[in-house]
């Protein structure tokens, strides 16, 4: 992994596009290379000035505003009435999109983050966000055009308002009456009705029961809820100084205009000693040293139909990014026609024809309901349980924290659903026992 130097990023950099300074060549690479990659179709990717960013997506190609737009017709019949005659699934979106709907703004990142810490996570993501259910992709660059990315969004940020990480001198020491102060604040302020600090146990009845209650309560859809984005703290000392802490803590917008986070009602030291608590205090992952194994999948004991197949798991999810094009205005996804820095395969699971068609690698056609290689399970099967081993390294839930393992998806041959929570162990079981069985077609076929 190769990683440039905090200053020196700034220097390539330039001056902030919002200035009138025009981007240097190594932004404007980076600028490129974002395009290439489709960061768009998730991202808004704004400058504070809103003229050097990157321009969304067209909504057919958007993820988000595709799901936002669909989201956004629940209730209302007449509306429905009139998708439905362009769009005969627009029933089966309402029911199944609850992703893809809130993701973070990367036009103004770097004034709170590190670069350093950004260049890092582009080699190896990890779910910062415990309460969000997507995750980042693995990515298909070369450590020169991360390099870019990374000076692209020093330029786009502007004032790098949180500084270099791990800059600070020698905090508190553990249990000392300034960490244990910086605690009961963090508390007190509420603070942890949104955010997690590893798998500490802060009291005053922030449990997993209330983290799931509280997920649970926000509408599919809801955009507005900050504390979906919410971070588990414990990155933190990784992706800010103090003192950009301490100015985040204290007035998020000055720091970051685009952040959801609000601002808190604080006393005057009050952000210092949370800060202190966040930097400082020692990181608790209960014992655990290792992520939890991926859970063992059964072989039901009946036929599994494909009906139930693609009406739980394919149809479901798989055809976000397997679909087929003319259900899409030609476009069937990173994984048919292709985009987000892959190349496309030609795989349309929206169709049982599709399916049993296969894909095409490296200009050779291969089916998925056979294995890829030897000792595999067969493809379809395998990049679903890929993605369970995935999740169970790089997946960070409230109070299942683990030492972050610094791998990340290998883009090569990344497990399915990319970007969103594997398949629990039923879903998978019906795929498991179904390719068992033959793979057999839909019911009104035989």
């Amino acid at each position: 992994m190769r990683c440039l130097p905090f200053s020196l990023l700034l220097f390539i950099a330039g001056p902030a596009p919002a200035t009138g300074a025009p981007l240097s060549e190594l932004a404007a690479r980076g600028k490129a290379v974002m395009a290439a990659a489709q960061c768009n179709r998730c991202h808004a990717v704004t400058d504070l000035s809103g003229a050097a960013g990157l321009a969304p997506a067209d909504r057919a190609m958007h993820c988000v505003d595709c799901h936002r737009w669909i989201l956004g017709t629940k209730g209302d019949d007449k509306a429905i009435a009139r998708q439905r005659l362009e769009f005969p699934d627009w029933d089966r979106y309402l029911e199944n999109i609850e992703h893809f709907v809130r993701l973070p703004d990367l036009g103004t990142l770097t004034r709170r983050v590190d670069p350093r810490f950004v260049r890092r996570f582009l080699d190896a993501p990890v779910d910062l966000r415990p309460h969000l259910d997507e995750s980042m992709i693995p990515l298909r660059l070369s450590a020169a055009d991360k390099d870019a990315v990374v000076a692209y969004l020093v330029a786009l940020g502007g004032e790098a308002v949180a500084g270099p990480a791990g800059d600070a001198t020698a905090g508190p020491a553990p249990g000392s009456v300034a960490i244990e102060a910086g605690r009961a604040l963090f508390v007190r302020r509420g603070c942890p009705t949104c955010h997690l600090v590893g798998n500490a146990r802060l009291g005053g009845g922030f449990d997993l029961a209330f983290y799931r209650a509280m997920r649970a309560a926000i509408p599919v859809g809801d955009v507005a809820a900050p504390v979906i984005s919410a971070p588990n703290l414990r990155f933190v000392r990784a992706r800010m100084a103090r003192a950009g802490l301490v100015r985040f803590i204290e007035d998020p917008a000055a720091v970051d205009p685009r952040t959801v986070m609000p601002k808190p009602s604080l006393e005057p030291g009050d952000a210092e000693r949370i800060a202190d608590f966040l930097l400082f205090a020692p990181i608790d992952f209960a014992g655990r040293t290792a992520p939890d194994p991926a859970p063992e999948v059964p072989m039901l004991q009946r036929e599994v139909t494909y009906d139930e197949v693609f009406d739980e798991v394919l149809g479901r999810i798989c055809v976000h990014c397997h679909m087929n094009p003319t259900s899409n205005n030609g476009d069937g996804g990173a994984g048919n026609t292709g985009g987000l820095g892959f190349a496309g395969l030609g795989l349309d699971l929206e169709t049982y024809a599709g399916l049993k068609r296969g894909m095409v690698r490296d200009g050779k056609p291969q089916s998925v309901l056979a294995p890829a290689r030897p000792g595999e399970a067969p493809l379809l099967l395998e990049v679903l349980l890929r993605r369970q081993r995935e999740a169970s390294r790089d997946r960070r839930l409230p109070f299942a924290d683990a030492p972050a393992a610094g791998v990340g998806p290998d883009p090569a041959h990344p497990g399915m659903p990319m970007g969103l929570p594997p398949l629990d162990p039923a879903r998978l079981a019906l795929v498991k026992t179904w390719v068992a069985q033959g793979a057999p077609g839909p019911l009104s076929e035989r």
